[in-house]
């Protein structure tokens, strides 16, 4: 009887099948992305030594900055056979948005581990080796050249590894990555050989001992860092979510629909002595065959759409998935989960329904009550005010991606225009320089002579070196230092609401934001890497990152971060704003590493918030793909609703372009009526994130007229898309037929 109650309406059972399969896909599909990326990721170092040396409480590899003079010293350990310094780190070239640099010595252990298959070893500098899926992607091959941080580099060789990350990348000589990645005498790590009969763990304490700096790890127990893993399954939970709310709310509003159409037939199984524990057991056994099937296919959809992203050119290797039991457990559980919640309303009105009011039910004025605003309004809105329940169910489920698309639009403007104002840089005739082609701002490096040569320019009035860097420890995750110059003109952007500016290496002026996340105040220490700082005062200046943060004296916080004689940022004030965009042009000219923007306009040129917006895009997309099912479900069940009623209409004389006409406005209506919740939903969701303690520093909220419009346009793109085949379903309906319907 359950199969058969399905087949009978196929479209509907399928629809709601579908959109329980992109939620499920959702969860297979992104959980396996996020697997396979800490699983890739924990070993594209490419280690070929039995041990890897890097910076303490780094929290990655690519940030941890380590003196290449700690290399002689590793050499003299006993047990070391040898020692094999590395750069390693991410930086934007042509068709990549993410291209990784390892730089070895040539003829090292270390960099015999990049297998050359065509071509030759990199053996001088200007020469690169790229991986198999770089050079797929690049279309480039020996004998090409890639310019790298604005220098050319000729291909010498093509590699691989059988490592997805490690091939999307390409190995210079040690000197080269130092350049590219502005680790100027610096390196990422260390991989140590073993001599043979060694006690391996002596020689990882006897290394730990040469410098607290250093943490040991056997190549083969190296991974990921436990919090960085923690955000990347969090996130891809939190995408997931998204589809799994909006999938329930379309199986919930399936089902009440379902409910809907066969009261008369369930009041005829409780006239004939059917209980309502009966009644509850047929809907929510309906339901999980429904979830079963949903979970099937979206587990088929999710692998079938991990195979396909991994393919793509220049971003396939990061997004390759790793499948186990666990993701296609938690896809399936997902999909009953959906089916139980789904299904539990819809149930309830089903088992309550009474016997004689139900046989007297009439389908096609299911609903028609609702007082005076059943009266007003157009034919469509007072359509969809009859049937209200379903209406703000499907309103909800659409909701949820417009809230989405709101949400995340306003995150990122907010975050453009706190970047666009670090450090008070958001006047006229500011300009803001980093590094070029670095995939993550966090790691922009540029060497502190620059400092010196731009104030030299004729036009420049200030300059304002700062170096960024994040504090890892137990009770600050993510705690961002800013090391500034106390004497330069950035200075003046921290206002302090309490206290004086650091005067000596062991002071700290704290953001209050983290004095108050962190419960710290004036003559507290703040402890960081075992360094004590007595807090001397407490800023604000209205940008949230920096109010979660703490500055130090630049000459300390690179001392700290092990990052001397080398700046993130400068920021400069030109004499005639008039002539910043030549001034920007000039540094662009003569630092081919470096890459100066108008500050006004500098988030917008960085690869961080476009690879963002494109990731908002695909996030949206996906909202709205399951929300137009919704729709879609929506609207066609109102045709088998309202048969009757549409025959009545079409024996009066209405033509079907008018019966067309009529399903497509109340499915505009609906998706407008959606995009309103949505609107305030995003609004109020974003509001409690900057709420949450620590993260909320973090983000702030901007909004503007073209936010709200992009999301709603694109909710009334869903609703004429999605409108469109019930509507023409509706129209092709034959009166006499629509009459007889039961």
């Amino acid at each position: 009887m359950l199969l058969k109650n399905l087949w009978r309406r196929r479209t509907r059972s399928f629809l709601t099948i579908l959109g329980i399969a992109i939620g499920v896909a959702a969860v297979v599909a992104l959980g396996a992305m996020a697997q396979g990326f800490l699983k890739n990721y924990g070993s594209v170092v490419g280690l070929s030594n039995d041990l890897l040396v890097s910076q303490a409480n780094a929290f990655d590899v690519a940030f941890s900055n380590l003196d290449e003079d700690i290399g002689p010293r590793l050499q003299t350990a006993p047990g070391v056979e040898d020692v094999d310094p590395g750069v390693y780190g991410w930086i934007v070239t042509e068709e990549m948005p993410f291209f990784m640099i390892f730089g070895y010595e040539p003829g090292s252990v270390a960099m015999q581990h990049y297998r050359i298959v065509e071509g030759k070893p990199v053996t001088a500098a200007r020469q690169i080796a790229i991986g198999r899926r770089a050079a797929d992607s690049l279309n480039k091959g020996v004998g090409d050249r890639l310019r790298l941080a604005g220098s050319p580099y000729e291909i010498v060789g093509i590699y691989e590894t059988g490592q997805a990350l490690e091939e999307s990348g390409g190995v210079v000589v040690l000197e080269d990555a130092q350049k590219i990645t502005g680790k100027t005498r610096k390196v990422s790590l260390f991989q140590v050989g073993v001599r043979r009969g060694a006690d391996i763990e002596q020689v990882m304490q006897r290394i730990e001992a040469i410098d607290d700096d250093l943490v040991v790890t056997k190549s083969s127990e190296y991974e990921v860092n436990e919090s960085y893993a923690d955000f990347m399954q969090g996130f891809a939970w939190g995408i997931a979510v998204i589809a799994i709310l909006i999938g329930g709310l379309g199986m919930m509003n399936a089902m009440v629909m379902s409910v809907l159409e066969r009261t008369r037939e369930i009041g005829t199984l409780r006239a004939v002595g059917w209980s309502r524990w009966r009644v509850v057991r047929l809907i929510m056994g309906e339901t999980v065959v429904l979830s079963l099937m949903g979970g099937v296919a979206g587990i088929l959809l999710g692998v079938a759409f991990t195979e396909l992203v991994a393919t793509m050119p220049g971003v396939g290797s990061l997004l390759e998935g790793a499948f186990s039991p666990q993701i296609f457990v938690q896809g399936l559980m997902t999909a009953l989960l959906l089916g139980v919640v789904g299904g539990a309303y819809p149930a309830w009105v089903a088992a309550n329904l009474q016997p004689v009011e139900a046989l007297r039910y009439e389908g096609g004025s299911a609903g028609a009550g609702g007082g005076r605003l059943s009266r007003i309004g157009g034919q469509s809105f007072r359509n969809l005010w009859r049937r209200r329940t379903r209406t703000l169910i499907s309103a909800a489920g659409i909701g949820i991606g417009v809230a989405t698309l709101v949400m995340l639009g306003g995150m990122i403007a907010g975050m453009m225009r706190t970047l666009n104002s670090l450090a008070g840089s958001s006047g006229p005739g500011n300009i803001t320089v980093m590094q070029r082609d670095v995939a993550d701002m966090s790691l922009s490096s540029l060497e502190e002579r620059i400092v010196s040569q731009i104030q030299a320019m004729p036009q420049v009035k200030s300059v304002s070196p700062v170096l960024l860097g994040f504090i890892m420890t137990e009770d600050m995750p993510f705690f961002l230092i800013l090391g500034v110059d106390p004497n330069s003109a950035v200075m003046d952007h921290y206002r302090l609401s309490d206290g004086r500016y650091m005067r000596r290496p062991n002071e700290t002026a704290l953001g209050k934001t983290a004095a108050e996340t962190y419960n710290l105040g004036l003559g507290d220490t703040l402890i960081l890497y075992e360094n004590r700082y007595k807090i001397v005062g407490v800023f604000e200046t209205g940008v949230s990152w920096e109010d979660g943060a703490a500055l130090l004296a630049l000459r300390e916080a690179q001392r700290l971060l092990n990052r001397p004689r080398t700046v993130s940022y400068i920021f400069l004030d030109v004499k005639d704003p008039g002539q910043a965009e030549a001034v920007v042009a000039a540094i662009n000219r003569r630092f081919p590493e470096a890459r100066a923007s108008l500050s006004s306009e500098f988030a917008q040129n960085t690869d961080d918030m476009q690879n963002a917006q494109a990731m908002m895009d695909a996030i949206g997309i996906l909202a709205l793909l399951v929300g137009g099912i919704v729709v879609a479900n929506t609207m066609i069940m109102s045709i088998y609703e309202r048969t009757r009623e549409i025959g009545v209409l079409r024996a009066l004389g209405w033509r079907k372009r008018r019966i067309l006409k009529q399903i497509i406005e109340e499915s505009l209506l609906l998706c407008l009526l959606a995009g309103i919740i949505g609107s305030i939903m995003g609004v109020i969701l974003l509001w409690l994130l900057t709420q949450v303690p620590g993260m909320g520093a973090f983000l702030a909220a901007e909004w503007n007229l073209a936010i709200f419009a992009r999301a709603i346009g694109l909710t009334l793109l869903v609703g004429l898309i999605a409108g469109a085949y019930p509507a023409w379903r509706a129209s092709r309906l034959q009166p006499v037929e629509a009459l007889r319907y039961e």
